[in-house]
């Protein structure tokens, strides 16, 4: 009886056993981040060994026994001018870095490499040194990674936080894969983050998830803002950037405590610039000149499908010294070389012109106007699309296709708009945005009155009355306080074809009912 009770208590141990193991093993396998900076990391190895000429070291894969202890002694150590800290997450992260040790190895040597960098533009940008080991947590030093999300770049930088510092980002291009571009998008971002929470853990969860999704999390716990506490509510592909900055700096500088060795690799490569005025393929440079493709993907990673695409502008491309002069004296062969393949090239398809009765009319963008200069002007409380136009003399809808603006009513305080202005004009437009409400308004009157003859009232009939717009009241807003008119009758009566020229004090006829 005994000899079988020890059996069934065997059997269970042995199947629990079996179950931790395998979900562990599942787990692992399906982790986001560990799979995803895996994946950046081999094909960062892959695409620059041959372009770098260098030999991955060969390294015992042996993980440190080190306790609790020993990783918070390795913490203190850093002098983290950011609070960091360890927690099983971060164990995880530095095993998997481990397991990983030559490849590891090369992509902290590329970090150390830029960090130079990095500690320049954080210095100025009055940041932490700590965060120039981010591209290492993020991307595994792969400048043309991307998350599931649609972030890029060394930095992952989301696609918003990109635009908004005037990266471009298209079919064929994608600023975000430029060291310099990306790093300098990535601080700004970095530090509105901080300035907003003033917690560097919610700040950098912000850069990687998102605003909306640390916000979100914080209401779902009863507001409780605390980094650690919404971690599980946080998307996959950006929650673990705090125990991955903390496992980076930790293996980053003290590489020999984890038994790794940081191969010695001259990533400095002699290059010649070319001025790119056709579209070019970086497989017509390989055929033709034999320029490795690794290579012009490592030297121009911001080309996306290895196509350069200068069609009615100059583009600029990388390659390595040696083979400028056969370049000019090619150029015809290499820009012809399976063109029609490479670029898909078809006749053009001539449609009929449309018939009488279906002709539209085509929008047409607003265009900077010739002899402009750019300012800036900042939303503030109170403000609308009316009343910035009107200050600077322009139509509500330059500014909004100036600045991809689709709903003028959900403008955020804060929000940078571009205006462009007549060139003679821009001293005195360049310190509207210091001024208050008051003072813009005085200004552009005295403006009005010495350019605008007031309009005379159009004496109305005894069905007919007069509505004084108010700030911040449409044609439909207008519409509820009067009753059976519409916002269709009021544009309607008005002659007025866009809602959003209302400007408050213009007087609307409104017809009794």
């Amino acid at each position: 009886m005994k000899h079988i009770f020890l059996s069934i208590v065997y059997l269970l141990l042995s199947s629990s056993i079996i179950a931790q193991k395998l979900s562990h093993e599942l787990s692992q396998s399906d982790d986001y981040y560990l799979n995803f900076w895996k994946t950046n990391l081999d094909s960062l190895s892959e695409c620059t060994q041959n372009t770098l000429h260098y030999e991955i070291l060969s390294l015992k894969r042996n993980i440190p026994g080190y306790t609790e202890k020993n990783y918070k002694d390795l913490i203190t150590q850093l002098n983290s001018e950011i609070q960091l800290k360890y927690d099983y997450r971060v164990g995880d992260i530095l095993s998997f870095y481990i397991q990983n040790g030559e490849k590891t190895s090369f992509a902290i040597a590329y970090s150390n490499f830029l960090s130079k960098k990095f500690s320049k533009e954080l210095e100025l940008a009055s940041l932490p040194k700590t965060l120039k080991y981010l591209p290492l947590a993020l991307s595994a030093m792969n400048k043309k990674a991307m998350n599931k999300a649609g972030a890029s770049g060394l930095w992952q930088l989301r696609y918003s936080a990109a635009k908004k510092e005037g990266l471009v980002i298209n079919s064929f291009v994608d600023e975000r894969r430029n060291i310099d571009k990306s790093t300098l998008a990535a601080l700004v971002e970095l530090k509105q983050l901080y300035i907003l929470y003033q917690n560097w853990d919610l700040a950098l969860g912000a850069f990687a998830c998102g605003p909306s999704n640390i916000n979100k999390s914080i209401r779902r716990v009863d507001n409780k803002v605390d980094y650690y506490v919404i971690y599980p509510l946080l998307p996959d592909f950006g929650r673990d950037i705090v125990p991955a900055l903390t496992a980076a700096a930790m293996i980053s500088q003290f590489p020999q405590e984890f038994g790794l060795k940081i191969p010695e690799i001259d990533f400095n490569i002699d290059v010649d610039t070319l001025e790119v005025s056709q579209r070019l393929h970086f497989v017509q440079l390989n055929k033709v000149l034999g320029i490795a493709i690794d290579t012009l993907r490592f030297l121009n990673p911001k080309y996306k499908n290895d196509i350069v695409p200068a069609i009615d502008k100059v583009y600029q491309i990388l390659i390595p010294k040696g083979f400028l002069t056969a370049f000019n004296e090619l150029e015809d062969s290499i820009y012809h070389y399976q063109d029609s393949l490479l670029f898909n090239i078809k006749r053009p398809v001539i449609l009929p012109p449309p018939s009488k009765e279906r002709r539209f009319a085509k929008y047409e963008p607003e265009r900077i106007p010739d002899g402009s200069a750019l300012v800036y002007y900042h939303i503030k409380s109170g403000d609308n699309l009316g009343y910035v136009a009107s200050w600077y003399g322009v139509k509500t809808s330059q500014i909004e296709d100036w600045n991809n603006v689709y709903d003028p009513r959900r403008l955020q305080i804060g929000k940078r708009l571009k205006i462009y202005i007549p060139e003679e004009k821009e001293d005195y437009y360049r310190t509207f945005d210091d001024l208050s409400f008051q003072e813009k308004q005085k200004r552009i009157g005295k403006a009005a009155k010495s350019s605008i003859k007031p309009k005379k009232e159009e004496p109305l009939g005894k069905n007919w009355f007069y509505h004084t717009v108010k700030s911040g009241e449409s044609p439909y807003i207008i519409a509820k306080k009067y009753k059976g008119v519409s916002a269709d009758d009021i544009l309607r009566w008005n002659n007025i074809t866009n809602p959003r020229n209302i400007r408050p004090g213009q007087k609307l006829k409104i017809k009794k009912q």
